[in-house]
């Protein structure tokens, strides 16, 4: 989040940074930032009355396989979406081949933790929390726009190409737990993607 911020204010930074934002000391920050928010904020939600079956938390095989099902249909979106920004902008092809988000230094048990973590965070409070509140007084319409918003601004700071890739993550996965209120599907999927996006950069 602060990240995007600073990238919000200073959009030229994320072309000129002298290294990847996303490094093993970078995840290990965000693992720490979001355990603590995640505590605070599942404290504060839990004393006004709101619990996991609220939320649509509850493993399962089945939402497991669901969610299996989920990360291959982000990555056809997100590589449908490519090719189409690339035929209406070609320069986002050589932008994309200059861009590098992630150091190859990372450590596995680094990894691994911020693919558990990372995910609940996410869909617990852009999904669980966010279109449930919204739903309820705004409409299901403005929730779903409303979690894709905020999830497409907290990864401003990965640029253009970023961006490009969390869109339809943001919307498809605001559409299926506005559907289906079953937040664990979106967790495996979220851990599959970031697995897959990270393992590749192990030292």
């Amino acid at each position: 989040m602060p990240q995007s911020i600073a990238a919000l204010l200073d959009p030229q930074r994320l072309y000129a940074r002298p290294a990847p934002p996303i490094t093993n000391a970078a995840l290990l920050g965000s693992v720490i930032y979001e355990l603590v928010v995640l505590g605070v904020l599942g404290a504060f939600l839990a004393a006004r009355g709101w619990t996991l079956p609220r939320l649509g938390l509850k493993p399962s095989w089945r939402d497991s396989a669901v969610g299996v099902g989920l990360a291959v249909a982000y990555y056809f979106c997100v590589t449908l979406l490519w090719i189409l920004t690339v035929v209406v902008w070609p320069r986002i092809g050589a932008l994309g081949a200059a861009t590098h988000l992630v150091r190859a230094d990372l450590q596995l048990s680094t990894v691994l933790l911020a693919c558990v973590v990372n995910p609940v965070f996410e869909e617990v409070f852009l999904c669980g929390y966010v279109i449930s509140a919204l739903r309820e007084t705004r409409g299901v319409t403005t929730a779903i726009n409303v979690s894709a918003a905020i999830r497409v601004f907290c990864h401003f700071y990965q640029g253009a190409v970023g961006v490009i890739a969390i869109v339809p993550m943001a919307l498809l996965f605001a559409y299926v737990y506005a559907r289906s209120g079953r937040l664990w599907p979106l967790i495996v999927a979220h851990a599959i993607v970031d697995l897959a996006g990270l393992i590749p950069y192990l030292s």
